[in-house]
Order: structure tokens, then sequence, then C-alpha cells
């Protein structure tokens, strides 16, 4: 595990807003320790480390879970059939 990148690094590698990344911290989806770690002396907000491939892999894990409705071209093209 490298804890190399920051939070707007990763915000801008994966094309999310930085919200999102806190979002998915509170949600317990991105983890201390897996995901990242803090680093530096302030407790109310910390600066933090990530580890980029981890939150790729579980975002890439997520999306593949997550269903998706079809489009309309979709249930247009069922229809004509």
């Amino acid at each position: 595990m490298a804890f190399t990148y920051t939070t707007a690094e990763v915000a801008e590698s994966l094309r999310v807003a930085r919200n999102t990344l806190g979002r998915m911290r509170a949600a317990d989806i991105l983890r201390p320790g897996v995901h990242f770690v803090a680093v530096g002396e302030s407790l109310r907000r910390p600066t933090l480390r990530w580890d980029l491939e981890a939150v790729e892999d579980t975002m890439s894990r997520r999306s593949k879970q997550i269903r998706r409705p079809k489009s309309d071209g979709d249930r247009f093209a069922a229809a004509t059939r």
C-alpha cells in the first residue's frame, strides 16, 4: 500500500468531486488504513494521503454492483424487434 496521493489528485484521477470521496468515507466505503491514512497533527481536519489503486479497485467493484437502467435507445430497439 502506497499512500502517496492527495485528495485533489485522487479526485482528479478518478474524475469525481472531492465531496464524493468525503461521502464515501462517511458511508464507510473508503476506510482508513485501507484506502487512506491521516497525516499531520490536525485532528479536526487531518491531511489525508490516499492509495489510488485501492480506491480505484473499490470504485470499480461498486460500479459493477450498481444496476443501471436501460437507455431509451435500448428500449426502442427491444420494442421494434
